[in-house]
This record gives C-alpha cells, sequence and structure tokens, in this order.
C-alpha cells in the first residue's frame, strides 16, 4: 500500500485466530492478537452480505487493513473503543491485490 493512502488508516483494531483448541464449554480458544491500522466505515443503509454458508446477514462497518495475509473470519476482532458491540462478528474478510498480484489491502465486513 502506497503511503498516501497508507496515511487514511488512522484507526487500529486487533485480530486473534483461533488456535484450535476449545475451552470446556465448546467455545474456540484464540491465539495472541495482533494489531493492525485500518479504516472503519459504515455500511450504506441496509447493506447485506453473504456469509461464507451462504445466509444472508446485514452488514455494519467495512473495515479496510493494511495487511498482507487474510485474516480469518473465525477469529475475534476488537474495534477502538466507542464502537457497539466493541467485538462484532466478522462475516467476511477478503484480500484485494495489486497489479503485481500481491495483497493491497483487506476489507473486513462485520455485523454488530
Amino acid at each position: 500500500m502506497d503511503a498516501e493512502l497508507r496515511e487514511l488508516l488512522s484507526q487500529t483494531i486487533t485480530h486473534a485466530a483461533p488456535d484450535g483448541t476449545y475451552s470446556d464449554r465448546g467455545q474456540p480458544n484464540f491465539g495472541s492478537a495482533t494489531s493492525y491500522a485500518c479504516l472503519i466505515e459504515p455500511a450504506k443503509g441496509e447493506e447485506i452480505v453473504r456469509g461464507a454458508a451462504g445466509e444472508e446477514r446485514a452488514a455494519r462497518w467495512h473495515i479496510f487493513v493494511d495487511a498482507s495475509a487474510q485474516l480469518s473470519p473465525e477469529g475475534k476482532l476488537t474495534l477502538p473503543s466507542g464502537y457497539d458491540p466493541q467485538t462484532p462478528p466478522i462475516w467476511s474478510s477478503q484480500p484485494f491485490y495489486d497489479e503485481t498480484g500481491a495483497v493491497h489491502h483487506v476489507e473486513i465486513t462485520v455485523g454488530g
């Protein structure tokens, strides 16, 4: 991502991928969280997105992340303070590529 676009990423999120283990109540455990610079924008109107299983869900925010790795939709996402909910469910996570085929940024769509 070029420097001019990176300047727009004025917010920070954290993401922790599932570590493959589960609590005694069957809830997934997560590894260490990593911080990412991002831009959070509200979804437009009543925007509907499709989940991994094809279900329709209402989008609340789109998060543009300067990241070269795909962020797991099964992971735990934490938004900056002031967002409600602060740990929304991830509906989708999609990389976008530049002209060389490298990941330019990742767009995460969340509900809430």
